[in-house]
């Protein structure tokens, strides 16, 4: 082998040494609080937070939002057409909640999944969600996926 390939070789071996890769850190936040302070504050702006950290140490979030509980009113679009049509103040905390739900999922890449069964029991409308929401299982069976997966459970209750 010649000097110059062995210079070469030598070059990308040592420069794989230096490289850090990035470490994917995973969690599925298990929401069914009903309390909006909380679910902006710890969920919401929590994960940004998290996010952020391991951003600054070169590595990434990978997150899951699985909504049941008391936590579905705050995931619905249109509220006239949903269970929550009468809770006088929802809308405001919509207002303000919306927003940050839909940053998640655009600049963080949080993934929102609705407890399906949930959905029928309350009689809340595929049609009436955020677009960002998922619907197709039920609770226990996100769960069990993403902590197979290995996600790190987070309850949020």
């Amino acid at each position: 082998m010649s000097i110059n390939k062995l210079l070469v070789l030598g070059f990308f071996f040592l420069s794989s040494i230096g490289q850090s890769h990035a470490e994917e850190k995973k969690a599925v936040f298990d929401l069914t609080s009903g309390d909006a302070e909380k679910i902006e504050s710890r969920l919401l702006n929590g994960i940004k937070y998290i996010s952020n950290f391991y951003k600054k140490q070169g590595d990434e979030l990978t997150a899951v939002v699985v909504i049941s509980g008391k936590s579905y009113k705050y995931f619905i679009e249109d509220l006239k057409s949903s269970p929550y049509k009468d809770e006088k103040d929802l809308a405001d905390v919509q207002k303000k909640l919306r927003p940050l739900i839909m940053e998640l999922n655009d600049a963080y890449g949080v993934r929102f999944e609705m407890c399906g069964a949930g959905m029928k029991m309350r009689g809340i409308k595929a049609e009436s969600l955020y677009s960002v929401v998922h619907f197709d299982k039920a609770k226990p069976i996100y769960l069990i996926d993403r902590q197979n997966k290995g996600y790190a459970y987070m309850p949020v209750h």
